[in-house]
């Protein structure tokens, strides 16, 4: 095929611009299939690819679950002074006197009034949050939004120890949380409990039993209580708080053989109860917090007035954000006054539900 190039190659470099120094002639594969030997190859058997290229990494970002904080969106939330405040002072004024007989001439009866002074102390606390430029760089790679997703924990931090302190207060403060005020009545005792056959329970909590009726009475106990420690302020149309361990939720589909479950009792005879579930309130999701499982029943208002609320000086404190060779750090801090019940006699408690 010597001869054939020879005489192609001067077309080949003036038409197509193609130049072949030192080519003699066409290959033939046919001649080499007939020729050259067979070469093994060298390199390790193979006929996959590395597992990164067919891996798929969902943008969505999968957050672990933690225990939800329900404090303020139970017993509600405020503002109180501000981050230089250290105590709060709360009001409570009281009605006084006496009547008489009317004579024209009589000096007798009195009218007064009578004021005190609640005292609260704040507690602020705070945590920072690191972020190194390459990290974010490498995170970055990986589709997370690295600072975001710290900021975010820095804000969850807060609001974890913010709702711990709303329900059980800091020992050593006039701060003090919903569930353990010492100005709240002593917790009442379930009613007794029966068992399907007629005898005693094992146990006298909900968990013991099935049936509504048996459930609801504990509740109708507290409502009578709560009745005569408001004086007479209370009606069954008065607007109410129920707060059950989360535990202690499903109870309320408790259903009897009329197909009439708890939650249908509680909402026929006490149209403006609202029940709200708290994990801290038992020992199953209170995290070691709660010795027992509390139940509480609370009027949300007196005489137009809240009778409890959770409080704070800042809710969230963004401190000015550090730079280094090349990393940042960021404090952040909040400040609160635990939870506060203008009226405590508006509350029962009943432990061991």
């Amino acid at each position: 095929m010597t001869a054939i190039f020879r005489n192609d190659a001067p077309t080949l470099a003036r038409d197509w611009g193609i130049h072949l120094p030192g080519v003699r002639g066409y290959f033939s594969e046919m001649a080499m299939d007939a020729d050259l030997p067979a070469y093994a190859p060298v390199t390790a058997p193979n006929s996959a690819i590395p597992a990164l290229f067919t891996t798929y990494t969902d943008p969505a970002i999968i957050r672990a679950l933690v225990t939800p904080t329900r404090s303020e969106a139970i017993y509600g939330s405020a503002r109180k002074g501000d981050w230089t405040t250290d105590t709060a002072q709360f009001p409570v004024v009281e009605l006084a006197g006496y009547a008489t007989a009317y004579d024209d001439y009589s000096p007798a009866g009195t009218a007064d009034t009578n004021a005190n002074w609640a005292h609260r102390q704040s507690f602020h606390f705070q945590t920072w949050t690191r972020w190194g430029e390459r990290e974010v760089d490498r995170m970055g790679a990986a589709k997370i939004d690295w600072v975001n997703q710290k900021n975010m924990a820095s804000i969850s931090v807060l609001n974890k120890n913010a709702n711990a302190i709303n329900l059980f207060g800091l020992s050593g403060l006039e701060l003090y949380g919903a569930l353990n005020d010492p100005q709240l009545p002593a917790a009442l005792a379930p009613v007794a409990k029966i068992g399907p056959s007629g005898s005693a329970a094992a146990g006298n909590s909900w968990a013991d039993v099935t049936d509504p009726v048996q459930v609801y009475a504990d509740i109708l106990k507290a409502f009578g209580a709560l009745t005569t420690q408001m004086g007479g302020n209370l009606t069954l149309e008065t607007p109410m708080t129920l707060v059950i361990p989360t535990e202690r939720q499903q109870c309320l589909l408790y259903t009897n053989q009329y197909q009439v479950s708890l939650a249908d009792l509680l909402r026929k005879n006490l149209p403006n109860l609202k029940i709200e579930t708290l994990p801290e309130a038992g020992t199953a999701l209170g995290g070691g917090q709660a010795s027992t499982t509390l139940m509480q029943l609370f009027a949300t208002q007196v005489d137009g007035q809240e009778s409890v609320t959770t409080a704070f000086t800042e809710k969230l404190r963004a401190h000015a954000v550090e730079r280094y060779s090349s990393n940042f750090r960021q404090k952040k801090s909040q400040g609160t006054w635990g939870t506060i019940w203008f009226y405590p006699q508006a509350c029962v408690i009943m432990a061991g539900v």
